[in-house]
């Protein structure tokens, strides 16, 4: 994920001021001054940290796959609505290493829709896909395909 600029600045407004009420609520006694010094010496910690998010990538977090595989989204269908992510995880976890999983719920209800995207690391999709459609996790059959872009749809 990408931070932008915005973001990075609004990080880094956020850090001064906790900076600043934690240091001026510690040292009540302490005079302004010396507070709002501590906060921009906080922030100015934070800023080469925050400068480095801007120009990075994520990274992938070590698997026992090969050095070249890739990271790839897959859709997941026909889930069980009382599944969760952690389920769903230990589940796909046996096939492959997953690096993250998010169910999809209802805005208004809160409900899961039965359906999610899993990234994993695989460097043929063709084959994790044909291995992992139609098995069937909780009594249901999954639908496993590869994820689509929001710009695709």
């Amino acid at each position: 994920m990408k931070v932008g600029f915005i973001q990075c600045a609004i990080i880094s407004a956020v850090f001064a001021i906790a900076g600043y009420l934690v240091f001026s609520t510690a040292a009540l006694s302490a005079s302004l001054p010396v507070s709002v010094s501590a906060a921009l010496l906080i922030s100015g910690m934070l800023t080469p940290w925050l400068a480095s998010l801007l120009n990075s990538t994520p990274t992938k977090q070590a698997s026992s796959s090969p050095s070249d595989a890739d990271v790839t989204t897959l859709y997941v269908g026909n889930l069980p609505y009382k599944a969760n992510e952690d389920a769903v995880k230990e589940y796909f976890s046996r096939f492959l290493p997953v690096q993250s999983v998010r169910l999809m719920k209802d805005r208004r209800t809160g409900k899961r829709k039965g359906y999610g995207f899993i990234e994993v690391v695989t460097d043929d999709i063709d084959q994790t896909i044909q291995k992992l459609n139609d098995t069937t996790f909780q009594e249901r059959t999954l639908k496993v395909r590869p994820a689509k872009d929001k710009a695709d749809e």
